[in-house]
């Protein structure tokens, strides 16, 4: 463990209320703790289960875990880019996906014009 003052060594120095590992830099004295970070492993989570056909109602723990993890992530929504081309025919269709949302896909011939 590296200072993130001074960059220099650091030891472990007892835990943190919390629980967690403290370390003091032996150079400057300062006091830090240690967290990894998981947002993408739970976003990968959270994009994996988006994609399947499983509830959450299959995942650990009844999906309780699972839905308290995915929260930070119902909010972002891809936002399509926009299609400067005029077509003679686009096809529609919707997905629901909750009681009050609905995806909408419009697609070509060619290729997909507006996934919202």
């Amino acid at each position: 463990m590296k200072c993130p003052s001074c960059g220099g060594p650091m030891k472990r120095n007892g835990r943190a209320p919390s629980g967690a590992q403290r370390w003091r830099c032996r150079s400057c004295g300062a006091s830090a703790t240690h967290s990894n970070d998981v947002a993408a492993r739970e976003l990968a989570a959270f994009v994996g289960w988006l994609l399947s056909r499983g509830t959450q109602a299959d995942m650990p723990g009844r999906g309780r875990t699972f839905r308290r993890r995915a929260a930070l992530f119902w909010p972002i929504w891809p936002m399509p880019e926009a299609v400067d081309e005029a077509f003679r025919v686009v096809y529609v269709d919707g997905i629901w996906i909750a009681r009050d949302c609905v995806v909408l896909i419009a697609c070509s011939d060619e290729h997909v014009c507006l996934v919202q």
